[in-house]
Parts: C-alpha cells; sequence; structure tokens
C-alpha cells in the first residue's frame, strides 16, 4: 500500500478533491484505523497508517506552520481507531483469545454462548458507539474546527497521487482481508479441523508471498513489468522512534512484572470495592481499575490478575463472572492515555512527529473514563442480555 502511494491518494482525495474539513478527516482516520484492526493486528495498523498521518500533518503544516495540535489529532484518532477496532470480533486480538480459553479452562456459566457470530452481533455496534464517542471527545477537547478557515496545500504535486500498481494494490488488499476473515471464521468454526485449516492457511501465505516479491506485473496502462515488492520495501522508513517507545514499554511492563505489581493492582481492587455495590457499579469499578492499570503494565498480565480475582469476587457478591471477563478483557484493550500503554500507542506517539504528551494525557484520561463508562453499560445492558447471564 505504501509503494502504491495510497496514502497519497487518500490524502488526495481528502483534500485536493472532497476537500473534507479536519473535523470529518479525524473522524474518517478513526473509521479507518477501527475497520482495519478488525482485520490486522493493531500495530500493524498503525504502521499501515503512519505514512497517511505523515502526509496530513504536512500538509497542515504548509497552511498553518508547525502544530502539536494537529498532530496529536492525527495520532489520536489513529490510536483510539485501531484500539477500539479489537473489540469488534473474537479473533480481532489475543486479548478476547485469552478470555475464550480461560473460561472455557474454568468452565465459566455462560462460555457456551460465545462464539464468532454472537460476539459479532455486540461487538460491531459496540465499535460503532465507541468510535462516535470518541471522534465527539476529540472534537470538543482538541476543537479540529480552529483549523478550517484556511485551504489546505497539499505537500506533494497531484501526479504523485497515482502509481501503476495502485488498482492491483487494491484487489490485492481486499483479497487479504477477505482470506483473513474467512479463515479465522473457519477456525473458530470448525475447532476440530484446525490442522487442515493451518496447512491452508500456510499454502495460502506462501504463495502470496511468492506472488509479491517474485511475480512481475503490468500497471494499470501497460507499464513495463515490475514486481510488487522488493525486500527493502519491507523495512525503509520504518518509525525508529515508535519502535524505541515500544520498546521502553516492554522493558517496563516485565520490570514490574517481576516485582508482581499488577498482582498488588488486582489486590487493590478487589479490597476497595464497597460492599453491596450495585452490578454497574462494580463492572464500572473493574473498567476503570483495569484500564488505567494498563497504561503502565502488560495487557495480558494485567488481564489474567484481573481474571483470578474476578472469580472468587463475582462468587461472593452473586454476580455473573462472565460479565466481568468481559468487561476486563475490553478494558484491558481501552488505554488511551501514554505512549507505553500498548505497542500501538508507542508507534504512533513516536511515529508522528510533533505529538503533545501532555495533550495525549489530558484526552486519554478523558477517553478512559468514557471507554469504562460504555463498556460497562454495554455489558451489563447489552451483552449480559444477549447471552442470559444474571
Amino acid at each position: 500500500m505504501i509503494k502504491a502511494r495510497l496514502p497519497h491518494r487518500i490524502v488526495y482525495w481528502f483534500i485536493g478533491k472532497r476537500h473534507l474539513s479536519l473535523s470529518k478527516i479525524l473522524f474518517c482516520l478513526i473509521v479507518i484505523s477501527a475497520f482495519l484492526s478488525f482485520f490486522i493486528p493493531n500495530a500493524i495498523t498503525v504502521l499501515t497508517l503512519l505514512p497517511l498521518l505523515e502526509l496530513l500533518r504536512r500538509s497542515y503544516e504548509t497552511s498553518y506552520g508547525p502544530s502539536k495540535n494537529v498532530a496529536t489529532m492525527l495520532a489520536l484518532s489513529t490510536i483510539y481507531g485501531a484500539n477500539i477496532g479489537g473489540m469488534g470480533s473474537i479473533t480481532a486480538t489475543p486479548a478476547n483469545g485469552i478470555l475464550v480459553t480461560y473460561s472455557v479452562l474454568n468452565d465459566v456459566p455462560g462460555i457456551q454462548h460465545i462464539s464468532f457470530a454472537s460476539w459479532l452481533a455486540w461487538g460491531i455496534p459496540l465499535v460503532a458507539v465507541f468510535v462516535l464517542l470518541a471522534a465527539l471527545i476529540v472534537a470538543v477537547v482538541m476543537r479540529p474546527r480552529r483549523y478550517q478557515k484556511n485551504s489546505i496545500a497539499l505537500p506533494f504535486d497531484a501526479d504523485e497521487a497515482y502509481h501503476p500498481i495502485q488498482k492491483i494494490t487494491i484487489w490485492i488488499t481486499v483479497y487479504y482481508f477477505l482470506s483473513s476473515f474467512t479463515l479465522s471464521l473457519w477456525l473458530m468454526q470448525f475447532p476440530d479441523q484446525t490442522s487442515s485449516i493451518i496447512i491452508i492457511t500456510g499454502l495460502l501465505t506462501v504463495g502470496f508471498v511468492l506472488f509479491l516479491f517474485f511475480v512481475p506485473l503490468k500497471g494499470n496502462h501497460g507499464e513495463a513489468k515490475q514486481v510488487l515488492l522488493n525486500i527493502p520495501d519491507c523495512y525503509n522508513e520504518l518509525p525508529t522512534k515508535g519502535f524505541i517507545f515500544v520498546g521502553i514499554a516492554v522493558v517496563l511492563a516485565a520490570i514490574l512484572y517481576a516485582f508482581d505489581v499488577h498482582e498488588f493492582f488486582s489486590r487493590w481492587a478487589a479490597a476497595t470495592i464497597p460492599s453491596g455495590v450495585s452490578p454497574f457499579g462494580l463492572f464500572f469499578f473493574i473498567a476503570l481499575a483495569a484500564s488505567f492499570s494498563t497504561e503502565v503494565l502488560s495487557n495480558t498480565a494485567v488481564q489474567l490478575s484481573f481474571f483470578v480475582m474476578a472469580l472468587p469476587l463475582a462468587k461472593a457478591l452473586n454476580f455473573s463472572a462472565l460479565g466481568l471477563l468481559i468487561i476486563i478483557t475490553l478494558a484491558c484493550t481501552s488505554a488511551f492515555m501514554s505512549p507505553i500503554a500498548t505497542g500501538v500507542n508507542g508507534l504512533a506517539f513516536g511515529g508522528v512527529k510533533g505529538v503533545s504528551f501532555s495533550r495525549m494525557l489530558l484526552v486519554g484520561f478523558i477517553m478512559n473514563i468514557a471507554g469504562a463508562l460504555l463498556i460497562s453499560l454495554w455489558t451489563l445492558f447489552y451483552v449480559s442480555r444477549l447471552y442470559g447471564l444474571n
């Protein structure tokens, strides 16, 4: 997608043809990143969109001068969409798979109702509402309407928005998404055929790689044949600063994990829950605790630590254990404040020039609270009723 200049084409469509306002562009970014995260890992979604963000940043910088606000809004919109999109399907993030595996191993009541299709029934509407909520928060707090007075100049010539292999790239991208979705669906629906599906996946992957790197193709208008990718295309212009933040996050999480800090958070959460708390109060408190814990700790460590605490807690308070586990899982993917919270946050923070740390903290703090509120209400009134949980 990057080699075929699809980011240039998208920016040209946003600004050169449609003349979309910054508010609409930010909304589109949230939607695009959420959609991509349905099919590919969140971090890969951000890596795919970083060239687009850089072109958009340069476009506004050309017209308004350097602006931390614009850079921050572009990065945060991508972060929010990528993290939110992981909630939409059971295969979207490893956290969802951990939820299912843990529930099956511990025979949690209601786990038999969770399937690929049933998760989509509540996951897709949740993502849609969450995307609207994120766009509203960014619009109100960051005020992108301030950047709608001047006409925006593109940082490249219109001719650069086109490339001979763009049409082929779009078809390959569609094939990739459809095959990924289909294979994931088959794997969930036919677990007894896992080996066969993995073999098919391996064969398709090898064929896909050979096609990308070794089969020369003509462009749209009969240009000379060329292969779609060369090896240097896979590592040129990678966001070094973004990977540094990811590395810092991994090291910090490992140190905190070694000192059992995640256990402290889960014990603290269990000890501070008041007696006689309502289901919504419990769900909201757990969502907040898990979300803010994930800002400094590994998602997986927080998720499993809170899982261990949730089962006896649900039994003692006579609440649905599965509902609590779903709350914890969704909250652990809703870390929006710090650049070390997830790989997604680190890549976007380091990959977009000029992102403001203080603004990221402020808007992320609001997003964490709003997300915990939405997740709690959604699980209590939608998921619990769909699965018949008490």
